[in-house]
């Protein structure tokens, strides 16, 4: 009996470690870009290396490239600052809408599709997302962390108050977190979308939602720090940027709880042979 247990605790350990490491995270071939936040390297434009050691094909972050559809648009401004001390180790990014700047990260060649998604990241907001919504609404406050067509992770803040986390489908449905966010706090977030079931962790504390929504399965742009898609009417540039810091920002398709499964009857037949 104690043997059973063990085995089966075992399992259980692997299966969590495969399904929800919020360390530094490692490549794998159902992943998109995977950034570590530590360096940067001068090619034609200004990148963070994706860290593709799985063998999949680099999807390179830009630091100074704002114009999704232009590949000569090339604007220094826009680099969020590479700053010491992670708390993940080594170093992280620093995007200051304050200073006037527009920082932003833009992935190319992008999002590349899939019905499923997982999008984790560590991150602390700095600054209260900018209003920015339709006239008379002055308090439509958002923030675009991770920015894609068929799907958006926002910094989300109503009345001036600490922000949320938000999941938007195809600017059709919002699903916002109810945890509460203060400021100049790191908090490991991971957000996923798995047979039409939304799940945001932050923390490891867990809210699902199974409200209807379509996801569709297209490619399009894929942005960190600002709504590509989004302008002001009365002022132009105000993107939705964020202000505050990420590191380790893992972006892919996400795997179904049957390959998890899997995982865990691996482990046990392994344990069990020996």
């Amino acid at each position: 009996m104690k043997s059973l247990i063990i085995k089966l605790s075992l399992i259980a350990i692997l299966t969590v470690a495969c399904n929800s490491a919020m360390a530094v995270f490692t490549d794998s071939p159902l992943l998109q870009v995977l950034m570590h936040c530590d360096e940067t390297v001068q090619d034609y434009w200004l990148i963070t290396p994706d860290d593709n050691s799985s063998g999949r094909e680099a999807n390179e972050p830009v630091l100074d490239r704002t114009n999704p559809f232009d590949e000569e648009d090339i604007n220094s401004d826009t680099v969020p600052t590479l700053m010491p001390d992670s708390p993940k180790g080594g170093s992280y990014f620093n995007f200051n809408y304050e200073n006037g700047t527009n920082d932003s990260i833009y992935c190319n060649p992008g999002w590349l599709g899939g019905y499923n998604i997982v999008c984790e990241f560590s991150f602390r907001w700095l600054g209260l997302p900018t209003s920015v919504g339709q006239p008379g609404v002055p308090d439509d406050r958002y923030a675009a962390l991770v920015c894609c067509g068929p799907w958006t992770v926002f910094l989300n803040s109503v009345n001036y108050a600490s922000p949320h986390i938000a999941l938007m489908i195809e600017q059709n449905y919002m699903y916002k977190s109810t945890a509460t966010l203060e400021s100049n706090t790191w908090y490991d977030v991971k957000v996923t979308v798995i047979w039409d079931e939304i799940t945001i962790s932050i923390n490891g504390a867990t809210e699902t939602d199974t409200s209807a929504f379509s996801l569709l399965d297209k490619a399009s742009p894929l942005t960190i720090g600002y709504d590509y898609r989004y302008t002001h009417p009365t002022l132009p540039g105000r993107g939705r940027f964020f202000y505050g810091d990420m590191d380790e920002i893992k972006i892919g398709i996400a795997p179904e709880p049957v390959t998890f499964g899997f995982i865990g009857l691996l482990g046990f037949l392994i344990i069990r042979r020996k």
